[in-house]
């Protein structure tokens, strides 16, 4: 076995408190804080509406890195999140673990089983690249550029060969996964069996998986490629597709999207800054027959691009024709039952010709065929009543993306008379990972059965920045030595000691999100632990330094106020001795906070003597919001001072 080293120096961060250096010796892969300068590159996703900063980023290489960053993180208790290629905008990783796996890129593939094994930072152009020189093909997403794994584990909704043969969580022989207690799992059919079946399609909330073996097909060649049309022709394209999937053979496979692409470079120049409809098409039949399938589409209305023909299958990509190049975007997705002259109708009134759709894409993929069907070896993945998935993308920053997502969700509504209350997971954003908006993505019995599974192998809920089942009895936040103390000791009302305990690392939390947000300058972070109506009083430690600074109401101000004046500073907050008590939905906390403040770009400099050092007390007032906690007040009054109080009103 290669002896485990460093490969980048680390230091100890004293910011947090966390033995980065202890853990660096036990990872082969990089070990970065926010000092490091690499820090803000290993976090990028792919998809730019979520940043992500968490306490200590790990890059992974192999499965022992993983077991190493998940026990480091449970023994310090950083919620863990997983980051592969980050095309899915996930709950940020801010003061937890993020784990990447882009240093994962094994693929075997064993032709005689017909089955492929790849790690779990491998992107599917990879896995097709090894399967077609034995003349197979997986059960692949659209983009080249996708992580297989995160794909797969989501359902995964190939546009290439799904209607054939079913998701691509149906076809998973094993899976290699590191659970909350920092064990590798070989999981099978036969091997725990309650975790095989949850974590295909339970994706990322039963440990971080670092492997998956999946069934290979014999495919080496589709006929397949792309219909564009002018937008004017939108009815006309949408009621003939309609039509063709009311008959089509389950070795088609396709989608429709109405699209608005901006006047971009990287967009083809027959599309760019237009409406157009792309018609996306795989069949496995001949191309004779195929040709005879589509003709309907091409006599429809005129093209733009007619790619539609031959396609070796290693060119999978030109399908869809997805971008490549990293973007802020959100999603919303329905589930519909069927796709009537109405329902097209419809969506042709929201977002056809002449219409004001502020949306880049609105598409529709038609399900049915095997996608309907149960597997061979039953698994989470849910929506097989399905018809169609309804997918609604915005393209830009919280700001741009306001609109179109406040367009979705009336398109949403628009549609419910079709809908049938799922979702797809692979297509849900930030803005449903809150358990009730991940229900929808199961049935009710599996989301059942996934909240007992979750609390057998996650009780403390380590994993849950993502789209999170929490465990049916949630400890989120507490240590497996708290949870094993509680579990033990006589005497000792198990159930009221785990909500107490629950309640305080929730309300630590929302300071510990209070500080950081102050820290990176991060509104939404500092929205998210305040209430709509809350008050923010520094005026007793303000008055003793000599400033007048106004009680600050409501969260709007209070939020527009500390990021203008604190967020410029090179700053840090420190919150410690945290005592807090809970009156049923109401707190009162208490704790010190030590906030450090320097002139913008100088904290870094050793020479700078020019500082403003303040030993705070908070007063919080909280109360509760679902699983969390959230600040009506806070007043802060001041222990002590040292420095200058000129830097403080520095940005002001």
């Amino acid at each position: 076995m290669l002896e485990r080293s460093r490969l980048v120096p680390h230091h100890r961060d004293d910011s947090t408190d966390l033995d980065v250096v202890g853990l660096a010796a036990s990872i082969t892969g990089p070990v970065l804080t926010t000092r490091d300068s690499s820090f803000a590159a290993e976090c990028s996703p792919y998809n730019l509406a979520v940043r992500h900063a968490p306490a200590v980023v790990v890059g992974a290489t192999d499965a022992a890195d993983v077991q190493a960053a998940v026990r480091f993180a449970a023994g310090n208790g950083l919620p863990v999140a997983v980051l592969a290629t980050g095309h899915q905008a996930i709950t940020p990783a801010d003061g937890g673990m993020l784990i990447t796996t882009r240093g994962m890129t094994g693929v075997e593939v064993d032709p005689e089983a017909r089955t492929v094994r790849f790690e779990a930072g491998v992107r599917w152009q990879q896995v097709v690249d090894a399967t077609v020189k034995h003349n197979l093909a997986p059960l692949n997403g659209s983009s080249p550029l996708v992580g297989a794994v995160g794909y797969t584990l989501g359902g995964g909704l190939s546009p290439t060969m799904g209607r054939a043969f079913g998701w691509a969580a149906d076809h998973v022989r094993s899976v290699d996964v590191v659970t909350a207690d920092g064990q590798l799992r070989h999981v099978t059919a036969e091997s725990e069996s309650d975790l095989f079946w949850a974590v295909r399609g339970g994706k990322s909330n039963f440990g971080i998986v670092t492997a998956v073996e999946c069934d290979l097909f014999p495919v080496d060649r589709l006929y397949a490629g792309g219909l564009f049309f002018d937008g004017e022709h939108a009815a006309s394209v949408l009621h003939a597709y309609r039509a063709l999937t009311e008959a089509a053979p389950e070795e088609l496979t396709t989608s429709v999207a109405l699209l608005r692409l901006p006047p971009l470079p990287f967009v083809p120049e027959p599309l760019r800054g237009r409406f157009t409809v792309h018609v996306r098409v795989s069949y496995l039949g001949s191309a004779a027959e195929g040709d005879r399938l589509i003709a309907p589409l091409r006599a429809a209305a005129p093209t733009l691009i007619d790619a539609v023909g031959e396609l070796p299958y290693e060119r999978f990509a030109e399908i869809h024709s997805d971008p490549v190049d990293p973007a802020p975007f959100v999603e919303r997705s329905a589930m519909l039952s069927e796709l009537t002259p109405r329902t097209v109708d419809t969506v042709l009134a929201l977002a056809g010709a002449g219409t004001d759709c502020p949306a880049a894409f609105v598409e529709l993929r038609h399900l049915g065929g095997a996608l309907s069907r149960p597997p061979r070896v039953p698994n989470a993945v849910g929506n097989r009543d399905a018809a169609f998935a309804l997918w609604i993308v915005a393209i830009g920053t919280p700001e741009d993306t306001a609109v179109p997502m406040a367009f979705a969700d009336r398109a949403l509504g628009e549609l419910a008379p079709w809908s049938t209350g799922g979702k797809y997971l692979n297509f849900m954003s930030t803005h449903d990972a809150s358990a009730d908006l991940v229900k929808p993505a199961y049935d009710a019995d599996t989301y059942t059965r996934l909240e007992a599974i979750k609390s057998s192998y996650d009780p403390t809920n380590l994993f849950r920045l993502n789209h999170n089942i929490p465990p049916r009895s949630s400890t989120a936040g507490i240590s497996a030595t708290q949870k094993d103390t509680i579990m033990t000791a006589p005497g000792i009302d198990m159930a009221k000691q785990v909500a107490a305990l629950t309640d305080h690392a929730a309300i630590v939390d929302t300071l510990h999100r209070y500080a950081a947000a102050l820290d990176h300058a991060d509104a939404d972070l500092l929205t998210s632990a305040l209430t709509e109506d809350a008050v923010v009083d520094l005026t007793p430690a303000t008055a003793k330094i000599g400033l007048e600074f106004p009680v600050l109401s409501p969260r709007d101000t209070v939020v527009a106020a500390l990021i203008g004046a604190v967020g410029p500073l090179d700053t840090s907050h420190s919150i410690t001795n945290v005592r807090a008590q809970v009156d049923g939905d109401r707190a009162e906390a208490h704790c010190y906070a030590q906030a450090q403040h320097f002139l913008p770009g100088q904290g870094p400099n050793p020479t700078v003597t020019t500082h403003a050092l303040m030993m705070n007390r908070y007063r919080a007032d909280l109360v509760r919001d679902g699983a969390a906690w959230r600040i009506r007040r806070l007043t802060i009054d001041s222990a002590w001072f040292d420095g200058d109080p000129a830097v403080l009103v520095s940005q002001a």
